[in-house]
């Protein structure tokens, strides 16, 4: 029995034939797991193809310039994806929904498509649903643009031929788009002031004089004051000078520099871009604020222009606004003048006008804080070119008042031209929604 019980106990210690025995009850589920996984992965792979063929097909479908059906346009993107695999065109299930207007194409695009498996057949799946949806859409945006333009005495010599250059060329641009008939521009050049056409200063300004060009005075309170004021301004008087007309001053461009609202005729917005001369103060808080008024639809009919509709609302969700501000120097103080009486050397009475301060500089990098925050409140994109514009102070008010970090344009050399041709092609992005 000692001989048997040892025999036994040896036999029961000896391991030599457990590998084999345990590889062969696991064959069978390693097989299939190595080729499940090789299932997976041509599955993954053929989902990726089917997913870049439908947002392709989706993309192509809701072009505006599309004039085939949208089904047979993402049929053919996703049909010719699946050449490389005949077998699954057979299951292919398409459904393409488009909705279509005159100025908008959406189109939502659903492909599935049952894959066959290899393996995993083995434990009863025979076949991988693989589905994908794509959505895609193209509208054309109306898009209102004021452009305001420092023509302050800084601006002089070679400073202002480059901002012509550069004003022409960006409108050029987005006047060249196929939406131009679809886009309105506010030109709105300034110094210490911003001179406004009659038919605007007529809802302005009271008195017989309302119907003549000129630089209206909007006071103290002016940039909390975004509606009409309907005619309960006057014209700026600057050292017994009323500004309008052919008046005109450090706070008031001449009288043909005034502002051309809300318009796409080309010929008229190249005619005053070239006509800009350099001279005067930097009334950049006004002219911020102008360049928002002409997007801001407490005034509409009351700007002149070619759109008797616009400005449109702010919540328009067929329009985009942009504001862009352009300076090369400091917001200055505003000037105003006003009678005094003295007596001169003979002890005769005399009566004469002397300037004084309306607001400081100060105040005036405030007002235009508030301008843009105003804009920027209701919607309106807004972008700002700082022209070789010195001190962190004026730089961080126009960093500042743009509202994205990619909005604030900083040149230092005189190819202010590069900045409004970004400006352009990313204002002829954001009328295309994709």
């Amino acid at each position: 029995m000692s001989v048997l019980g040892h025999y036994l106990s040896r036999l029961s210690k000896d391991r030599r034939g457990n590998v084999a025995i345990i590889m062969a009850l696991c064959s069978g589920v390693l097989v299939t797991a190595v080729g499940g996984a090789l299932d997976f992965s041509r599955s993954a792979t053929v989902s990726s193809e089917l997913q870049s063929a439908l947002d392709s097909g989706a993309l192509a479908a809701a072009s505006l310039t599309q004039d085939r059906n949208p089904e047979s346009v993402v049929r053919a993107y996703v049909e010719a994806a699946l050449n490389d695999h005949p077998q699954l065109l057979a299951s292919l299930q398409l459904d393409v929904q488009a909705d279509i207007s005159l100025n908008s194409r959406a189109v939502v695009a659903t492909a599935s498509v049952a894959m066959p498996t290899t393996m995993l057949g083995l434990i009863g799946v025979n076949t991988l649903n693989l589905e994908h949806v794509s959505r895609a859409i193209e509208q054309v945006r109306d898009v209102e643009i004021s452009l305001v333009l420092d023509v302050s005495g800084s601006m002089g010599g070679s400073k202002i031929n480059a901002l012509q250059d550069a004003a022409n060329e960006f409108v050029e641009i987005v006047l060249a788009a196929d939406a131009a008939e679809r886009t309105s521009i506010s030109v709105i050049p300034y110094n210490g002031g911003v001179r406004t056409p009659r038919e605007v200063n007529e809802n302005l300004v009271s008195g017989n004089q309302r119907r003549r060009t000129g630089c209206v005075d909007m006071g103290t309170d002016y940039p909390t004051e975004m509606t009409l004021p309907n005619r309960a301004m006057s014209f700026t008087e600057y050292y017994g000078n009323e500004q309008s007309g052919n008046n005109h001053s450090a706070f008031c461009p001449r009288a043909n520099m005034e502002s051309e609202f809300l318009t796409q005729n080309e010929g008229r917005l190249r005619g005053l871009i070239n006509s800009l001369r350099a001279e005067g103060n930097t009334g950049l808080d006004v002219a911020t604020m102008w360049g928002a008024r002409a997007l801001d639809p407490a005034w509409r009919g009351n700007l002149g222009g070619s759109f008797s509709d616009r400005p449109a609302a702010y919540d328009d969700a067929d329009t985009i606004k942009i504001l862009v501000v352009m300076t090369d120097g400091e917001a200055t103080a505003q000037i105003r003048s006003e009678e005094y009486t003295y007596y001169d050397w003979w002890g005769r009475r005399r009566t004469g006008t002397r300037g004084y301060e309306l607001y400081s500089a100060r105040q005036a990098r405030e007002n235009m804080a508030e301008a843009c925050d105003i804009a920027d409140e209701n919607g309106v994109q807004i972008y700002t070119i700082a022209f070789q514009l010195s001190g962190q102070t004026n730089r961080d008010l126009m960093r500042n008042c743009a509202n994205k970090p990619q909005n604030y344009y900083q040149v230092e050399n005189l190819d202010i031209g590069e900045a409004f041709s970004a400006i352009a092609a990313d204002i002829n992005q954001l009328r295309l929604t994709r």
